[in-house]
């Protein structure tokens, strides 16, 4: 670096950028002083419009995995728009910081709503609360203020993100027309219980907020919100159901944002950035390229689940998002080797069969070995069937027998990979030695080496459907941490075929890969415990 020159005086460099790692400065100041003219160099991503898929993000050079792409903040921030499925459960959500309450003990000072604390570092954030807090004060309030159900009904936190972006046609016209440039999708959900959903939500609106509203307009002369009608209210909805991005809180608690670039990243089972949240600067997404990407790549993340199946989350993805996915898993019958949909072929009657089914096209699964097919419509009936099985048993806290014996019940029906019994041994893996019927001392080596071959067997898929650990990264790490400590025990009991560097590789591995999700109350609790059996090896 002794021969270059600083960008922006000329003296001897001492530094590079830290993003683009090609403009050269010989001091801080020099850097950010010339950023106005270098931003544009340094920007590692470029919008494009595409024919088919509309705006999307892809990289304007070559960039570094572990390279920061976007650092942006929301244009919004708010509460889940879906309600959670245990309506009965007392609760309510603060209208400060979205965290979970279990009593209506505290409000907010000004608009009565429900908060954690009239504290709340929310309820006075010009970002959060601030945005629709006198406009909630007006608002009609609980029919019954002695019945849970009317005050549950009124307090809808359901519909806050799409007030608080109605409001900022008044609040910030900018970040209105930014929100309402973005898809929507208005014409694929007419059909769809989305729209039905908004439509009573708008309702909700319209009678407690909008219609009281309209009547202090008329009253005074005054417009305060051009845009109320109900077209625009869908299209908020249509806005908030297309582009929002979950963010998880330290307590696991969800809520979702906007943000202004992020919004064109596309969807790929296999997607090649990762993204994290500064919770203390305002929700700022942080998004980083996962892998080595090359320049014109598209910049894709993942809108579904990893460990559900193809047909699951073709599914999930034109329920939300009206799209089918072409990528190289979706096209692939095996799941890219894991034959994580995979029933076995029961054969006919005369013979019996040893061959393997899997989905040959959209109506249909074919055996490997016969000419057996059987319809989309059956294999539905009967996954259906045993996925409710394995949730029942799952919902009751079992010991590690109860779910032996289902694996057993299954096992003739499905592959050894298949989804179903995939979350049946991840679930017994973590019991087997953990569980208080079934501790480390009451083993038997049998056991052991029966939780080792599922530990390795289901490492072997995860790492196949997310080999950047990028969305699932608990359930990896957990395979990895409960594979190095049946191995310790098993070398505790002198089983010759115990490779320690492997077992510490497990721990280090396990470690690197939960260490991302260190922020959350969850990640850190695990990476604890990997940490101290580090510290014990």
């Amino acid at each position: 670096m002794d021969s270059e020159k600083c960008g922006k005086c000329g003296k001897a460099a001492t530094s590079l950028c830290i993003n683009c790692k090609s403009a050269f400065y010989c001091s801080r100041e020099c850097q950010k002083s010339d950023w106005k003219s270098h931003k544009n160099q340094c920007r590692s991503f470029e919008i494009v419009n595409d024919e088919k898929v509309g705006r999307l993000l892809r990289a304007s050079r070559d960039i570094s995995a572990g390279n920061v792409l976007i650092s942006e903040t929301p244009v919004i921030i708010g509460p889940k728009w879906t309600l959670d499925q245990d309506e009965e459960m007392l609760k309510f959500t603060c209208v400060g910081c979205f965290e979970t309450i279990k009593t209506l003990y505290h409000k907010c000072p000004s608009c009565n709503w429900p908060a954690c604390s009239t504290e709340c570092i929310g309820l006075l954030n010009t970002e959060l609360h601030d945005i629709e807090c006198q406009f909630l004060k007006c608002g009609k309030g609980p029919e019954d203020k002695t019945n849970i159900k009317s005050i549950k009904d009124y307090f809808r936190m359901d519909t806050m993100l799409a007030l608080k972006i109605l409001l900022l046609q008044r609040k910030n016209p900018k970040r209105f027309k930014t929100i309402m440039d973005m898809i929507s999708n208005e014409k694929n959900r007419l059909l769809t219980s989305n729209f039905k959903e908004a439509e009573e939500k708008i309702i909700f609106l319209e009678e407690n907020f909008l219609k009281p509203l309209e009547k202090a307009e008329e009253k005074s002369g005054q417009i305060l919100l051009p845009l109320k009608d109900r077209k625009t209210l869908h299209k908020i909805f249509g806005i908030i159901e297309t582009n929002a991005i979950y963010i998880n809180l330290q307590t696991g608690t969800e809520i979702c944002g906007l943000y202004p670039s992020a919004v064109f990243l596309q969807h790929s089972c296999l997607p090649n950035i990762t993204y994290k949240f500064d919770m203390k600067n305002g929700f700022k997404i942080s998004v980083k390229a996962a892998r080595d990407l090359k320049k014109g790549e598209v910049l894709t993340t993942s809108f579904t689940h990893v460990l559900w199946p193809t047909s699951v989350r073709q599914q999930h993805l034109m329920d939300t998002k009206y799209f089918n996915c072409n990528c190289e898993r979706c096209i692939d019958p095996t799941e890219l080797g894991t034959n994580f949909a995979t029933l076995r072929c029961i054969g006919s009657d005369e013979e019996p069969c040893n061959g393997f089914q899997t989905q040959t096209s959209k109506d249909e699964y074919s055996c490997n070995k016969c000419p057996i097919k059987v319809s989309m419509e059956h294999v539905n009936m009967i996954t259906e069937r045993m996925n409710e099985e394995v949730d029942n048993l799952l919902a009751m806290s079992p010991n590690p027998g109860t779910i032996e014996d289902l694996i057993d019940k299954l096992s003739p029906f499905l592959h050894p990979n298949h989804y179903l019994l995939f979350n049946l041994k991840h679930t017994l893996v973590q019991l087997y030695g953990n569980h208080k019927d079934y501790p480390y001392d009451s083993l038997s080596i049998d056991t052991f080496k029966r939780k080792l071959n599922m530990c390795e067997e289901m490492l072997k898929v995860v790492i196949a459907l997310d080999p950047l650990s990028i969305r699932i990264s608990f359930y990896t790490s957990i395979l990895f941490y409960e594979k190095a400590m049946c191995m310790l025990e098993m070398h505790k009991r002198k089983y010759d075929n115990i490779d320690l560097n492997e077992l510490k590789k497990c721990l280090e591995d396990a470690q690197k890969i939960i260490s991302v999700e260190e922020d959350l109350m969850e990640g850190k609790q695990l990476l604890q415990k990997i940490e101290n059996a580090l510290i014990k090896f």
